[in-house]
C-alpha cells in the first residue's frame, strides 16, 4: 500500500488547495499566487505527473531523436558507396569465399543498386568510426560542464549543434572522405557531453528506490531511437534517396527542443512548477539539503576500484552494443545478403528485444530493491552476471555457425542485445548510488572507455574483411567479442559497490548507511560489509511512486 501514499496524497493536497481557494471568497485573489506558484504548468499532463516522471519522459524523447540523428550514417553508407569498390578474397577458393545466397524478399533491382561514392572497406571503417573519435575525447568535460553550467543548458545546446551537423552530411560527403570524416568527428565531439549531462542531472532528480525505472525509462530511448532508425533510414534510402536521411532526423531534434526548454530544469530546486512536497521527498532521499558544486577527488575516483569495476563493464558491454549499431547493416548486406529494406526491419529487431528486457529488469530490479530481502549490490550483481554470460554464450554460438543460416543468426544477433540490456538495471544505475553527487563525471569516465569500442569495432572489422569477406573472417571477430565481453564481466561483478563511497560524500548530504554499517564497512570481508549497508537503507521512510 506505501507504493501508493505518495500519489494519493498528490491528490488529497491538490483537492484540499481547490477547497480551500473556494473558500476563503473574497480573499482568493490573494491567496491565489502563492498557493498555485508551485501548480501551474505550462499543460495538464505536466501539472497531474510528478515532475520528475516528466523529467524522464523529455530524455526519453530527446535520446530517440539524437539516436535517430547519429545513426543513420550505418544504413546511409552502405547504400551511399559503390561495392565494386570493395577488395576481393585474396588466396582464396571458391569453397573458403563463403558467403550467403540472397536473403531479401524485395525486387532484386534493389539489391543491386550501387552507390555513387568509391570507398573501400577500410575507409568506410574509419569513417563509421570517426563520430566516436570525437566522442571519446568530451565525456569528462560533459560531466565538467553539467556541474558549472546547468544540465539544461549543455543538453540542449548540444542537441541542437548536433542537428545542424548532421544535416552537412550530403554535402561534405561529396567534397571528400575527409570532409565528412570531419563531420561526424565533431558531432562526437558535441554529443559526448549528452549522457554524462544526464546522469549529473539525475543525480539530483532520482531517489533511491527510483533510480532503475527513472533511467530505464530515459535508456529505453536508445533501443527505441534504433526500432525507429533502420526501417526509417531504409525507406528515405529507398523512396527519396539516403540524402533524406541526413534532413528529417534534425527536424525531429527541433521540435523535441521546443519540449526541452519548456519542462526540463536542472534540479527540484530550481523547477518552477513542481510540489513541494515531491521536491522535499527527492531531496531527502537523496540525502542533499544544498545546491553545491562540489570539487572532483580525481585522485581518490581514479584509485577507486568500484570506480573502475563501472568502467570495465562500460567497455565490455559496450562493445556489442557499438558493433551492433556500426556493422549491423554490413553484416545484414555482405554477410547474410538481405536487401535494403529487409535490412532495415531485421536490423531493428535486436532493440526490440532490448526495449523489453530493460524495462522488465529495471523494474524487477526496483521491486527487488524495494522488499529489502537481497542485498542492493547482490541485486546488481545478478543482472551483470546474467546479462553478460548470455552476451558471451550467444557470441560464441554465433562464431560457430556452420554453413549459412540467416534465421539462427538474426536470432542471436537479438538475444545478444537482449542480454545487454540487462546491464542496465546492473550497472548503469550504479552511478547514481555509489556516487549521487558526482555520478556525471564517474559516468563520464565509464562512458570514455566504453566509447573505444566504437572506434576499434568497425576498424577491426574493416582491417579483417578486407581481404577476406567471408563467414571464416566473422568468425574471428565475434570470438574476440565474446572474449572480451566475458573478462569485463567478471571483472565488473568482483569489484562492484553499490554503497555510497567515502570520496563521493560533501558537507550536507545526509549519509545512506547508519554507525553499524560503517563499522561493517571497515571489516575485512568486504561483501558481507556492502551487504549490510546496502540491507541499512531498507528502513528509511518515504513516499515511492509506481510507474
Amino acid at each position: 500500500m506505501r507504493y501508493n501514499v505518495y500519489n494519493t496524497e498528490l491528490g488529497k493536497m491538490g483537492t484540499a488547495s481547490r477547497d480551500m481557494a473556494a473558500s476563503n471568497g473574497d480573499d482568493k485573489n490573494e491567496t491565489k499566487p502563492n498557493e498555485d506558484s508551485k501548480k501551474s504548468s505550462c499543460c495538464l499532463l505536466a501539472d497531474k505527473t510528478p515532475a520528475r516522471y516528466i523529467l524522464s519522459c523529455v530524455f526519453f524523447l530527446g535520446i530517440i531523436t539524437l539516436v535517430t540523428t547519429r545513426n543513420g550514417f550505418s544504413v546511409a553508407i552502405v547504400v551511399m558507396v559503390n561495392s565494386s569498390s570493395s577488395a576481393t578474397p585474396v588466396n582464396q577458393s571458391a569453397a573458403d569465399y563463403q558467403l550467403c545466397p540472397s536473403s531479401g524478399s524485395g525486387n532484386t533491382s534493389v539489391q543491386s543498386v550501387e552507390g555513387e561514392l568509391e570507398w573501400s572497406k577500410s575507409l568506410r571503417g574509419t569513417l563509421l568510426g570517426a563520430y566516436y573519435y570525437g566522442y571519446i575525447i568530451t565525456q569528462v568535460v560533459g560531466g565538467v560542464l553539467e556541474q558549472k553550467l546547468g544540465g539544461k543548458i549543455v543538453y540542449g545546446t548540444g542537441m541542437l549543434a548536433i542537428a545542424v551537423l548532421d544535416a552537412l552530411g550530403p554535402v561534405a560527403s561529396r567534397a571528400s572522405p575527409w570532409a565528412m570524416f570531419a563531420v561526424r568527428f565533431i558531432m562526437g565531439l558535441v554529443s559526448g557531453v549528452l549522457f554524462p549531462t544526464m546522469y549529473g542531472v539525475w543525480g539530483r532528480w532520482a531517489p533511491p528506490n527510483e533510480r532503475s525505472k527513472l533511467l530505464a525509462i530515459s535508456y529505453i530511448g536508445l533501443p527505441i531511437g534504433n526500432i525507429i532508425n533502420y526501417p526509417l533510414a531504409s525507406f528515405l534510402a529507398v523512396q527519396l534517396g539516403w540524402e533524406y536521411i541526413f534532413y528529417i532526423p534534425p527536424g525531429f531534434v527541433a521540435a523535441w527542443l521546443l519540449v526541452w526548454l519548456l519542462l526540463a530544469y536542472d534540479s527540484p530546486a530550481k523547477h518552477p512548477r513542481i510540489l513541494e512536497e515531491e521536491q522535499k521527498y527527492i531531496e531527502d532521499s537523496i540525502g542533499v539539503k544544498v545546491e553545491q558544486k562540489p570539487r572532483v577527488p580525481w585522485l581518490k575516483v581514479f584509485s577507486s576500484l568500484p570506480a573502475w569495476a563501472l568502467i570495465v563493464g562500460q567497455f565490455s558491454s559496450n562493445w556489442g552494443n557499438y558493433f551492433l549499431l556500426t556493422q549491423l547493416p554490413n553484416y545484414m548486406k555482405n554477410v547474410l545478403r538481405f536487401d535494403i529494406q529487409t535490412n532495415g526491419l531485421l536490423s531493428a529487431l535486436p532493440f526490440v528485444l532490448a526495449m523489453i528486457s530493460m524495462f522488465a529488469s529495471s523494474a524487477a530490479a526496483d521491486c527487488m530493491i524495494q522488499a529489502g530481502k537481497i542485498p542492493k549490490v547482490w541485486i546488481r550483481r545478478g543482472f551483470v552476471i546474467t546479462g553478460f554470460s548470455g552476451m558471451v554464450a550467444c557470441g560464441v554460438i554465433l562464431a560457430n555457425l556452420s554453413g549459412c543460416n540467416p534465421v539462427v543468426a538474426v536470432a542471436l544477433l537479438c538475444l545478444i542485445q537482449a542480454f545487454n540490456a540487462l546491464t542496465t538495471a546492473g550497472m548503469r544505475a550504479v552511478h547514481v548510488e555509489f556516487a549521487p553527487r558526482l555520478s556525471g563525471v564517474t559516468f563520464a569516465l565509464a562512458n570514455t572507455a566504453g566509447t573505444l569500442p566504437g572506434i576499434f569495432a568497425p576498424l577491426l572489422v574493416g582491417f579483417i574483411t578486407e581481404n577476406d569477406p567471408t563467414l571464416g573472417a566473422w568468425m574471428k571477430i565475434f570470438y574476440i567479442g565474446a572474449a572480451l565481453q566475458g573478462l569485463g564481466g567478471i571483472f565488473t561483478v568482483v569489484f562492484m559497490r553499490t554503497d555510497v563511497q567515502p570520496w563521493a560524500r560533501g558537507e550536507g548530504d545526509e549519509p545512506n548507511i547508519n554507525d553499524k554499517a560503517k563499522e561493517l564497512a571497515g571489516s575485512k570481508d568486504l561483501i558481507i560489509a556492502n551487504e549490510h549497508t546496502e540491507m541499512s537503507t531498507q528502513g528509511i521512510e518515504m513516499f515511492v511512486t509506481k510507474l
